[in-house]
């Protein structure tokens, strides 16, 4: 058997483990209780919110949760990063916000700036997104063509193991993504932003139980309703810890 066979039957046998692991927690997430997933996202949001890594990054990317995909809730974050304050100036440090929006079926995704949750509207799969202009005819800014770093960005996903893996849904759209801006970062000679994912309890597995291709991108931290998990050097370097 040559190289190339070797590696597309290690491919496939990695895509299967994946395949199957996706099931069983889709499983899990569908028959957890309403009210302790309602319960999680609060407390989930509430340690964002109150951590000093948020409260301190100033420009982040996020995503918009979507309660079909049984995604922890994000809605609470979302509205404390653009409401206003009540003097009408921005909250704590003024943050800039970019959102995903899904271009294709072939795991292209943009990250555009929103300034208020109007911004956003339904696509054909029921999942809010930036329109690529705003109200005014303007074209929103992408993060891959803006002039300052990310600082943060907060992720989705499917299941999560305590190495720093993340499996999301099968299309690639955060890997593909991620590893882009990793590039950007390299070639703009900026700080890596911090990668921290959002999970429920059910969705965390142990150690280096999720498969990985080269593709995949690595987390830095989780949180979870038991508080943050840091799983890499630079997650503890910028304070995050359990």
């Amino acid at each position: 058997m040559s190289n190339n066979d070797q590696e597309a039957d290690n491919l496939e046998s990695v895509f299967k483990q994946k395949r199957i692991i996706r099931s069983n927690v889709r499983q899990t997430l569908k028959s957890m209780d309403p009210s302790l997933r309602s319960q999680e996202d609060d407390i989930i949001q509430s340690i964002v919110l109150e951590a000093p890594w948020f409260k301190s990054s100033k420009r982040l990317c996020a995503y918009i949760s979507c309660s079909a995909l049984r995604e922890v809730d994000t809605s609470k974050l979302l509205s404390q990063i653009l409401s206003p304050a009540p003097d009408g100036s921005k909250l704590q440090t003024a943050k800039k916000l970019y959102v995903p929006r899904v271009e294709d079926k072939n795991s292209n995704m943009r990250m555009f700036n929103i300034s208020r949750i109007d911004d956003l509207v339904a696509n054909s799969m029921n999942i809010l997104e930036p329109a690529s202009v705003d109200a005014d005819g303007n074209t929103r800014e992408d993060v891959m063509h803006a002039n300052d770093p990310v600082d943060l960005f907060i992720l989705p996903g499917l299941a999560f193991d305590r190495s720093g893996r993340r499996l999301g849904r099968g299309g690639g759209y955060y890997d593909t993504f991620l590893k882009n801006y990793k590039e950007l970062a390299k070639e703009k000679n900026w700080r890596l932003p911090l990668f921290v994912a959002l999970s429920y309890s059910v969705q965390i597995m142990d150690e280096e139980v999720i498969p990985v291709t080269p593709n995949d991108v690595l987390v830095d931290a989780l949180v979870s309703p038991t508080g943050v998990i840091p799983i890499t050097s630079a997650a503890l370097g910028r304070g995050l810890c359990y």
